[in-house]
């Protein structure tokens, strides 16, 4: 039923909308669809290789502080571990040298902040109350009205534990940038009394860690703002993800990048679409959350690009090949076309087409066997036309022939009645030869008169007729002529149809050229039988006479299509074979054989079945 479909719908079309049709289906259609697929995952290919990328990056960055912050917490655990901070700030030893072990503490102190290239800083802040023995220094300071007034301070006051805090800090030539603190508060032996170590991440460090020119990194803890991002100036400005209790601890794929202007609530369609890994970081002995956003600005306008560029490729190829298809279609169309009114044209019998289309293919063989056919068609028009023209040769020969009759004839019956009486009178006056001479030219007569307007009598007529014509020559010439019949036993002469007076004609010639050199013995031979295929009749003509020279042959054979110039000679010949080849065709006729002082042989041949189905 398909394939029914398939036909019938294509047989609807012309050649041109068939090959526009199939290449929509054949090509365009598969191609979309098997460029969709490749173009999808490609795509998909691309963003995951992305993703991977952006996710490793992350987990290097998660790496470093998470690191960080064990580091930072093993500072802390040293410094709590050391008896002099006690001593200093809460004993009241005679024997304690204040300026010692504040020597001592901030030897402790420059010592770990020079061999730690992540601090920026390191500071001991307790009460002013405590501060009594403290000699002067840069490590250990009191509690001051600015210092109750930081983030981190207020923040000390609400925990117990150590806890970190992103903050504002004023560095060399008065310029501020955000840092990551670690705060950890030291209980000191008096009631309601602690002293807060503050240790200040390095930006410089971290940056040189995780910073890369390919990706945009942006860190901040809890809720705070960002401390620190590969955009220096994105510091302080909130986190680029809206972060909320249900998003994950960690998740890549694409990301709404929100700008530095967004402020607090951005616009669900405000920011830039990244490939980005998002995680998040417990850091070290704190309840505090690091939030890490790791984005690939060039991702997403890469792999688009590289989506346009495939797509483009692909578009561009199904273009190419679509004008070459048509412009194809729109050759074979107009060869089909050429080729359709050159068809039209012969079937309307008009044979004036072109030569030749363009091309050299089964359509250009086509086309030369339309032009064969044509040639062939001309050729067969031009043979009908001849024998049409023939055929009414024919007819105004016999009308000619009908007209002389006409005009020559005696009546028939006045002729036959007139010898008729004259053959009575020779008898009863005793004169029997010119009686019977007289009987054998009104049989004759009679036989020629009767044929006069037919086409066809039968072989046994025609041999009564030839011997009633010898016997005339016999009564004309005596023992000059002699005939012979040789009829063969195969043959039914009453079966047999044959133009009337076909061999008298011949005969008729043989006396009067073959045996007109011949004063005595003249012999006559008519032999007639079947070809060995028995589809022709050969009727033979010997004569014994004087024959002819080759030069002579080849002159009377050559009169035997087209008529003499003299036309009191070679006329019977003419006509016998213009005869034949007008009613049988020109397959049939005359041949002549002769040699010098042998004599000559004439051979008629007409078809045989053709005769037996004339009769039927």
């Amino acid at each position: 039923m398909i394939n029914n479909l398939h036909l019938k719908y294509f047989s609807k079309k012309n050649m041109k909308h068939q090959l526009i049709t199939l290449f929509i289906w054949a090509i365009v259609i598969p191609v979309l669809i098997i460029g969709s697929v490749l173009g999808i995952l490609t795509y998909r290919r691309t963003i995951s290789h992305y993703e991977d990328l952006t996710r490793s990056q992350a987990q290097l960055v998660h790496s470093t502080i998470v690191s960080t912050s064990i580091y930072m917490h093993s500072i802390y655990e040293t410094v709590i571990s050391n008896q002099e901070i006690a001593e200093l700030l809460c004993a009241e030893d005679p024997e304690l040298d204040p300026m010692k072990a504040t020597g001592d503490l901030a030897a402790l102190f420059d010592k770990t902040l020079s061999n730690t290239a992540m601090l920026a800083s390191l500071r001991l802040y307790a009460p002013e109350e405590l501060m009594e023995n403290v000699a002067p220094n840069r490590y250990i300071l009191p509690f001051t009205e600015e210092i109750r007034d930081s983030r981190w301070y207020q923040k000390s006051t609400e925990i117990s534990g150590n806890f970190w805090i992103s903050d504002i800090r004023t560095g060399q030539n008065e310029v501020t940038h955000w840092e990551l603190h670690y705060c950890c508060r030291i209980p000191l032996p008096r009631k309601n009394a602690y002293a807060v170590l503050v240790m200040s991440v390095s930006n410089d460090y971290l940056r040189s860690l995780i910073s890369n020119q390919n990706y945009q990194i942006f860190i901040n803890v809890n809720e705070e703002p960002v401390f620190i991002s590969s955009d220096r100036h994105y510091a302080g400005r909130p986190f680029p993800l809206e972060l909320s209790e249900e998003m994950e601890d960690s998740r890549t794929g694409s990301f709404l990048l929100y700008p530095q202007d967004a402020g607090a609530h951005p616009a669900p369609d405000a920011g830039e679409k990244v490939i980005g890994s998002y995680a998040e970081a417990t850091l070290y002995h704190s309840s505090d959350q690091l939030h890490i956003f790791v984005a690939d600005p060039n991702a997403v306008g890469t792999t688009r690009h590289l989506l346009e560029v495939f797509i483009g490729i692909m578009a561009l190829a199904l273009l190419i090949s679509a004008v070459i298809i048509f412009l194809y279609a729109t050759y074979f169309s107009s060869r089909i076309n050429t080729l359709r009114l050159a068809m039209y044209k012969v079937s309307n019998n008009d044979y004036e087409i072109v030569d030749t289309i363009r091309g050299d293919d089964e359509l250009t063989e086509t086309f030369r066997d339309m032009k064969t056919m044509v040639q062939k068609l001309k050729s067969a028009e031009a043979r009908i036309y001849e024998a049409q023209i023939r055929e009414q040769m024919i007819t105004n020969q016999q009308q000619q022939v009908e007209l002389k009759l006409l005009a020559n004839q005696i009546n028939p019956h006045f002729l036959y009645n007139t010898l008729e009486a004259i053959r009575m009178k020779a008898f009863v006056e005793g004169n029997r030869g010119v009686a019977n001479a007289i009987k054998l030219l009104s049989k004759s007569m009679r036989y020629v008169l009767g044929n006069t307007q037919t086409t066809s009598t039968t072989l046994d007529k025609e041999l009564d007729y030839i011997a009633t014509y010898m016997a005339i020559m016999k009564l004309r010439f005596g023992s000059c002529i002699n005939y012979d019949l040789q009829l063969d036993e195969s043959l039914d002469p009453a079966a047999c149809q044959i133009l009337p007076i076909l061999l008298q004609p011949v005969i008729e010639n043989a006396i009067s050229h073959g045996l007109a050199d011949l004063d005595e013995n003249g012999h006559i031979i008519l032999r007639i039988r079947p070809s060995k295929d028995r589809t022709r009749l050969c009727a033979y003509v010997f004569d014994n006479g004087s024959g002819m020279s080759r030069e002579t042959l080849r002159e009377v054979a050559s009169h035997l299509d087209t008529p003499p110039e003299d036309t009191g000679h070679g006329v019977g010949l003419y006509n016998i074979s213009n005869r034949i080849h007008l009613f049988y065709g020109p397959e049939y006729g005359i041949t002549i054989r002769s040699r010098e002082h042998f004599g000559t042989c004439v051979t008629l041949t007409i078809p045989l079945c053709a005769a037996e189905e004339e009769l039927l």
